[in-house]
């Protein structure tokens, strides 16, 4: 997706690409493509009147917004007003959509390839016209870009209260302490924190029109990694599994081998049809939360405790990205994501996709771009504990080897838990399960040859042995205490 503003020193040339399209000519061919798509939707529409239809080509208000159920309910609403009121300059919202206009507002909603164009169009749906967006505004776009989400993952929609926390959290950095924002400020927020938030929102509503579904054909499935999350158990929910989607670089996502195939698409073939430009685009438009059903939980101190001879046994041997979730007195949860492996040093280490995200009180990038992050357990001449922070800067957290508390900032602070994924997919933990039972036989062989060593003295073959060498092995500290 495009992005015409100066990208921040934070911010990852994978999460937001350019894309030179630009054409309206492209754009407008590729959307009557979708014509028949369109009017077969329109048709479903009209068949779910609950009376006859005296205006054929035209279906009521309530009709169109009766399709769209339970946390959609109000996404149906206002996209209904963005469609009956997009290049009109009349306050009023009609009660009816003609065929022709919901064509035609379709259209101008599919040929939005541009990511900026897309973030324009549902700050206005949000918005409800208004040229700023209020908290409330901000709060339903988030709660609803989280449903819209989940549905296009084709997860069931699940939220609970901590889920809430974390929407609050969005607002709060969003907004900061000003009652409204205009859409710079938006877009500003967008390209610093959370690059890909409508990601989701966009992939749901091309479905929808390209595919001629009505919402409740959309299909979903029990995802078991998530179905874990539901309990409330972990510091990690299901609001802030998407928020951290839609904010981390790929890397932790898994669209590298995507994004690489198809920009090498790109570059060979210069003859690149509307069609196939979509499809490029998609890419980084799909819904992310789906590709975190490979994450594995490789630590958690509520289940497994909290120190740190438990969090080394857990973390250490797993070989890809992870990503640690701290939560500590103040409300504050912070995320480090390390696209290193975690090992023992006194040197700094994370690459240019590490980053460390504050998730509540307020949800931003704090730093992004490593050496991020130092764990030093043995080497006396460095201090011990966990460091997070960039080189040359302060730490922002430190955990003591004694885990009982947290250094925000320099400032002592209650530890509550410590939560650790590997972000690399099945393999990467498998391997790291395999690297334990290696080590699980080695202890047992050691304790087994020590076991050999306690049998009876005058019967071990090793004092045959001995003997044979010349060492004197009837000394004070053999059986019977002879000489």
């Amino acid at each position: 997706m495009g992005n015409h503003h100066a990208r921040p020193s934070h911010q990852r040339s994978d999460q937001i690409p350019e894309h030179p399209i630009r054409r309206s000519s492209s754009k407008s061919s590729f959307a009557s493509s979708y014509l028949p798509a369109l009017e077969k939707l329109f048709q479903k529409l009209e068949l779910t009147a609950e009376e006859d239809n005296g205006h054929p080509g035209e279906i009521t208000r309530a009709t169109f917004e009766g399709v769209f159920k339970g946390p959609l309910q109000l996404f149906g609403k206002l996209l209904y007003e963005q469609m009956v009121t997009n290049n009109h300059h009349s306050d009023k919202v009609k009660e009816r959509i003609s065929s022709e206009q919901f064509v035609k507002s379709s259209k101008a909603l599919l040929s939005l390839f541009d990511a900026t164009d897309q973030h324009k169009y549902y700050f206005k749906l949000f918005a409800q016209g208004k040229e700023y967006l209020t908290r409330d505004d901000a709060l339903n776009m988030v709660n609803i870009a989280y449903a819209l989400t989940l549905a296009s993952s084709m997860i069931a929609f699940r939220k609970q209260a901590k889920d809430d926390k974390v929407f609050e959290s969005v607002v709060n950095s969003m907004f900061g302490m000003k009652p409204d924002i205009k859409f710079p400020e938006m877009q500003k927020w967008l390209d610093n924190n959370c690059p890909n938030m409508f990601s989701g929102v966009h992939n749901w509503v091309y479905t929808i029109l390209t595919g001629s579904k009505m919402p409740e054909e959309m299909e979903v499935a029990p995802v078991p990694m998530l179905e874990q999350l539901s309990e409330g158990n972990h510091v990690m929910c299901m609001g802030m599994l998407y928020m951290l989607t839609a904010s981390l670089p790929n890397k932790y996502t898994h669209v590298e081998k995507e994004t690489e195939s198809t920009s090498q698409q790109g570059t060979k073939n210069p003859l690149l049809t509307s069609f196939q430009i979509l499809r490029k685009l998609r890419t980084f438009t799909s819904a992310r939360l789906s590709r975190c059903q490979s994450w594995k939980k490789l630590y958690d101190s509520d289940e497994h405790g909290l120190s740190m001879n438990r969090f080394s046994h857990h973390v250490l041997g797993y070989k890809d990205s992870s990503l640690t979730l701290i939560s500590f007195e103040g409300r504050n949860i912070y995320c480090i994501a390390s696209d290193d492996p975690w090992r023992e040093s006194v040197q700094k280490f994370g690459r240019e996709d590490a980053c460390v995200i504050q998730i509540s009180p307020v949800f931003k990038i704090v730093q992004s771009g490593g050496p991020l992050l130092m764990w030093n357990l043995s080497d006396r001449a460095a201090p011990k504990g966990i460091y997070i922070g960039q080189t040359g800067k302060a730490n922002i957290i430190t955990v003591p080897t004694e885990f009982n508390a947290v250094l925000h900032y320099g400032v002592k602070c209650e530890l509550h838990q410590i939560e650790m994924w590997g972000c690399g997919g099945g393999e990467a933990f498998q391997a790291q399960q395999k690297q334990k039972q290696w080590e699980r036989k080695e202890v047992e062989k050691h304790a087994s040859r020590k076991l050999h060593l306690d049998t009876n003295w005058d019967e071990n073959p090793d004092k045959q042995l001995l003997s044979w060498g010349g060492v004197e092995v009837n000394h004070q500290y053999s059986q019977g205490g002879a000489m």
